[in-house]
This record gives structure tokens, sequence and C-alpha cells, in this order.
């Protein structure tokens, strides 16, 4: 039960709270028997306390 990816047709609402970000989506019109996978990409950033500005 696999479909072809395609992006949203709203976009996720984001919000702080107490130091964390979070994600919500919400659909009002979902089609019948709908199931929705999201995949995220996360950026790479270089570890706290390095001097050399390598990334582990």
């Amino acid at each position: 039960m696999t479909a072809e990816a395609s992006p949203l047709r709203t976009a996720p609402a984001r919000r702080d709270e107490d130091g964390r970000r979070l994600f919500t989506w919400t659909t009002s019109t979902p089609a019948l028997h709908a199931r929705y996978r999201l995949e995220w990409r996360f950026r790479a950033r270089p570890e706290l306390g390095s001097n050399d500005g390598e990334s582990r």
C-alpha cells in the first residue's frame, strides 16, 4: 500500500514551546481510506564544543 510522493495541500504549522519546535498538520477533507506519511530531512549542524569545525 504505497503511493507516489506528493506535497501536502496545506503546510504544517510550526510553534516553539519550552525550547522545542512542534509541528502539526490537519486536513478537513481527507480522501476515503487515505494514508499519510511525512518524511523529514534534517540539516547537519556542527557539534557543540567543537573547536576545529568538524562534525562527527
